[in-house]
Formats: structure tokens, C-alpha cells, sequence
């Protein structure tokens, strides 16, 4: 499946790419890469930055206007009391009198409204001046300002001085004063006769602005970061269990390969070792049919044609020699046959325990051969299957066979050990004494090849080191503690 989906992909057309071979989508793919809090981050970080903005700037907007609007309600209010006696005057005639000119003159020539009030204007609805701090004005005519025009419907209109204004351009202003234009209402009937423009100092109101706003901007990006905090410490902590989460899948799809490659390739042992165990049989089956007519059929038949020269012999003696011979022919190749049933035989494994199994087999090889073999056995406090130890068995059976065969049965020593889950079966000697010793010994067996495929087909390991100063023969069986039953008492057979 992997293979055909690795074609599949293969096939798909090639990306256009951008001068340079950079992917155009490179960034898209970089960034669905990045940790979930990651994106977020980013994504409501430029979200939140863009209301953020925009709420800022409706935010200030709003509270500048409002800013203006009190300063403008508060300076209208403080000269609606100052020229609210002149009212009467202005709605009777076209212009003040001279005493009342005098009068506003020496008001707001002090000081205190000099420092606030620098510029002072009384506009009827026609745009004449009918009073002006700037004597020069009184009684022109300009354009009414679109101020003017708003105030004489009775709103209070806060705006910043244009100094392209004719009126303005005739003192050559070049501050722009913060211009309020407050109505003047008849005491009696609450109607607008006239109109006062205020020229009022900006830098102070400028700064106070310039504080709202910064306060504004200030509380805004605060709780928008805050925001953005709360919002983050939620999102990371998914994210942190989405990625552990994601990060145990993938171990756990990355082990689960890796033992489904273990088992296909222990599949595949299995089948290779079950096949080589089939053809080590069918060797082993040659091997006794071949033994079996190679001794035992040899001497039998020797023994029938000694019945022709029984019969033909005229002779008491001569038929009682050859009776002789035919007997002793005959007990050769019973002994042959019981020796090859003796290497095929197996004891009673079922019923002995693991070191129980493991003395037998040694001391059938001691019956066998005439010589010793020491046995050292771990303490196993473990009931092993059936089939392990018949393993064993064979193992010890084979090792013990090449050890007399090819060392003469010097130092033949058999070792078990439980080491790190795994059953270890050793079979030593201690090198060949003399080299036309063995030569004519033959037990036969099923040799290193067949023994190595019947341990791995219990999925173990068979290992052969050999030197003129020794040999060994190692057999490793891995098994499950868990599958095995305690026995009653220990295994601690030692034999020398």
C-alpha cells in the first residue's frame, strides 16, 4: 500500500514555481507546519491588531470630539454670562454703542482673559463684525464661516481656526486658535441676535488631547493584549495536549511498523526455517535409510547368503562355524538397529521438568559412548512447554554427538542459564586430543543445519565458535515468563 501510494504521488504534476524554484504556497505549508498556538498566535494577534486599530481610532475620535465639545460648552457657558447684558442691545440695533464697546474693551483687555482669550469677535447673521478685540474689524462685513452659520441655529460649534479666512488673513494669523462659536440669545425669548467667536489658546487643550488619546491607545493595547493572553494560555494548553497526543500517534504508528516488520520478517523466518526443518527431515530420513542399509541390511544379508553355505556344508563342524559366524552377524546388526532406534527415541520429556530433561540427555550420551559429561544447571523454577524441551533434547543430543565425534569427548560439559528472558543452552569441550581417535566414530544426527532451523522456528538463535582449544555450541531461546508455570522445587541437577 505504501509502495502504490509513493507511485500515486509520484505521479502528480509538478507545482509551478516562482522564479528562484521557491513554491508559491511555500509559506502555507510552512505555517499549517507550526504548533495550533503558533497559528492562533499569529492569526488573532493580526486580527485582534486590526479591531484593536480600528477601535482605537473610533475610541480617540470620539473622545476628542467630546474633548472639544466640554471645553466648547464650558467657554460658551462662561461668555454667555459675560455678554448676556448686551443681548438687548444687539437685537435692538445694528451695532453696540460706544460706552458698550468701551466696556468690553476694558473686560477683555485684563489679563486673566487675554492669557485664555486672545481674539474676540460678535457676529450678527449677516457676517458683519459688530465687535472685535480687533478694533480694525468692527463693522466689516466677511462671509459667514460655516461655523457661524451652525451657531446661529443655536448649537455651540468647536472648531480649529482657518487661517485662509479673510477676517483671519486681515490680523495675519498664523496660530490656529481653537475657535468656538457660541450663540447669544435674548434674555426673554431665548433668541439668537448675535453670535460670539472665542479664539481660545490650543497648545494647552492639544496636550490634554494628546493625553486622552494616549490613554486610550494605551488602555486599548493593554486589554487587547490581555485578550489575546487569555485567549493564548487556552489555545497552548490544546495545543501542548494535541501535540502530545499527536506526537504518542505517531510513536505508536512508528512502533506499530516496526513490528509489523518484525513479524513479516519472523513470518518469513518461520516459513524459510519450517521449509529448511522439512528438508533437514527428509536428510534425516535419507540418512537412517541410508545407515540402515549401509549396516544393518549389509550384515543381514551377509547373514542369508551364510545359510547357503549352511545348507551346502556336509560337515557338523563347518555348519556349526558358520552358524557361529551367522549368529555374531546377526547380533551386530541388532546392536546397529537399537543403536540408530536409540538416537531417534526420545525419553519420556512430558512428564520431567527442564533439568530433568537435561541430565537424561546426558547421561543416554555417557550409555552411548562410555564417557563423562558435567552438567551445571541454574536454579529454574519454571515449567517449560513440551516443545522447548524437546528442543533441549535434540540440541544437547546433537552437541554432545559432534563433541565426541570431533573433540574425542574431551572436557564435554553442558551448561543452562536463565539470562535476561531467554533460555541458554551451552554444550563445550575442550578441544580434539588425539586426531585419528574419533575417526571412525559415527552416531549420526541431524547436524548444525537442521538443529539451527528447529531453534528458529522457536523463534531462537544457534551459535557455533569453534577453536583447537575448544568448541561451543550455544542455543538461545527467548520465552515469556508469564506463560510459564512455577514448579513445586527447584532444578539443580550437577553431574560431573
Amino acid at each position: 500500500m505504501v509502495h502504490d501510494l509513493t507511485k500515486d504521488i509520484s505521479r502528480l504534476p509538478e507545482r509551478k514555481t516562482r522564479q528562484g524554484g521557491r513554491d508559491p504556497g511555500w509559506w502555507r505549508n510552512w505555517f499549517g507546519e507550526q504548533t495550533l498556538a503558533f497559528q492562533f498566535v499569529v492569526a488573532s494577534g493580526i486580527l485582534i491588531l486590526i479591531a484593536a486599530g480600528i477601535a482605537g481610532l473610533l475610541i480617540t475620535e470620539q473622545v476628542t470630539k467630546n474633548t472639544l465639545n466640554n471645553r466648547a460648552a464650558a467657554s460658551a457657558l462662561f461668555m454667555q454670562s459675560i455678554l448676556s447684558p448686551f443681548a438687548e442691545e444687539l437685537g435692538s440695533g445694528r451695532v453696540l454703542s460706544r460706552s458698550s464697546i468701551e466696556t468690553l474693551d476694558r473686560m477683555f483687555a485684563a489679563e486673566e482673559f487675554r492669557s485664555r482669550f486672545p481674539h474676540l469677535e460678535l457676529w450678527r447673521a449677516d457676517g458683519t463684525i459688530v465687535y472685535s478685540t480687533s478694533p480694525e474689524l468692527i463693522g466689516k462685513r466677511f462671509d459667514p464661516p460655516s461655523g457661524l452659520v451652525k451657531a446661529l441655529e443655536g448649537n455651540v460649534v468647536p472648531d480649529y481656526a482657518d487661517l485662509n479666512a479673510d477676517e483671519h488673513k486681515a490680523r495675519a494669523f498664523t496660530t490656529p486658535y481653537l475657535e468656538i462659536y457660541s450663540p447669544i440669545r435674548m434674555t426673554d425669548n431665548g433668541t439668537v441676535v448675535a453670535v460670539a467667536e472665542i479664539q481660545e489658546e490650543s497648545a494647552v487643550l492639544t496636550q490634554e488631547i494628546f493625553d486622552v488619546r494616549l490613554s486610550s491607545w494605551v488602555i486599548i493595547a493593554g486589554a487587547s493584549a490581555l485578550l489575546l493572553l487569555s485567549l493564548f494560555g487556552i489555545v497552548r494548553r490544546g495545543s501542548i495536549t494535541i501535540e502530545t497526543q499527536r506526537n504518542k500517534l505517531i510513536q505508536r504508528a512508528e512502533e506499530a511498523e516496526r513490528v509489523s516488520e518484525e513479524i513479516r520478517m519472523l513470518r518469513d523466518r518461520a516459513r524459510l526455517a519450517t521449509v529448511r526443518l522439512t528438508d533437514s527431515n527428509e536428510k534425516l530420513a535419507r540418512q537412517i535409510g541410508a545407515d540402515l542399509h549401509d549396516g544393518p541390511a549389509q550384515l543381514i544379508g551377509f547373514a542369508v547368503l551364510q545359510l547357503d553355505v549352511v545348507r551346502g556344508s556336509r560337515r557338523k563342524a563347518d555348519r556349526e562355524s558358520t552358524l557361529e559366524v551367522i549368529g555374531k552377524t546377526l547380533g551386530d546388526a541388532v546392536d546397529e538397529i537399537r543403536m540408530i532406534a536409540k538416537a531417534l527415541l526420545l525419553p519420556d520429556i512430558e512428564r520431567l521438568d527442564l533439568g530433568k530433561v537435561v541430565v537424561r540427555a546426558a547421561r543416554l550420551h555417557e550409555t552411548r559412548t562410555g564417557t563423562d559429561v558435567a552438567v551445571d544447571i541454574a536454579p529454574i523454577d519454571l515449567r517449560f512447554p513440551t516443545p522447548i524441551k524437546t528442543c533441549v533434547f535434540r540440541f544437547l543430543q546433537e552437541g554432545l554427538n559432534n563433541a565426541y565425534k570431533h573433540a574425542a569427548a574431551n572436557g564435554q560439559k553442558v551448561e543452562v542459564r536463565l539470562e535476561a528472558g531467554s533460555l541458554v543452552v551451552r554444550v563445550l569441550d575442550k578441544g580434539q586430543r588425539n586426531q585419528s581417535s574419533s575417526a571412525s566414530k559415527s552416531l549420526g544426527g541431524m547436524g548444525i543445519d537442521g538443529l539451527r532451523q528447529r531453534v528458529e522456528s522457536f523463534g531462537g538463535m544457534l551459535s557455533f565458535e569453534y577453536s583447537p582449544a575448544g568448541s561451543e555450541l550455544e542455543m538461545e531461546l527467548p520465552f515469556d515468563e508469564r506463560l510459564m508455570h512455577p514448579l513445586t522445587y527447584r532444578s539443580d541437577a550437577t553431574a560431573n
